[in-house]
């Protein structure tokens, strides 16, 4: 697989895991939501770690509370990140 294709794979993982996550939520499923949440978190740490940008990802993770992971930043950082995103870190 050439960098582009696994880019493409990785955005069409994350588009499908946010719908997953929007019907999971329209359902009132609150265990599913929290699964595709997590795949959402494992989908950001890949595109960070491989330096894939994802439109908006950081923005629904934020929305519900959680830390974009970053490369190269520490816990610390993603953290203070989020607050000035608005959001609220995980305890």
């Amino acid at each position: 697989m050439d960098v582009t294709q696994f880019d493409a794979t990785v955005n069409e993982r994350v588009a499908q895991a946010r719908k997953a996550l929007d019907e999971a939520r329209s359902a009132g499923d609150d265990y599913l939501s929290d699964v595709h949440l997590g795949e959402l978190e494992s989908l950001a740490r890949v595109a960070a770690e491989h330096g894939i940008r994802v439109e908006g990802l950081d923005e629904t993770l934020a929305a519900h509370g959680m830390a974009t992971p970053s490369a190269g930043l520490s816990l610390v950082d993603s953290v203070i990140d989020l607050r000035r995103a608005g959001g609220t870190p995980v305890q």
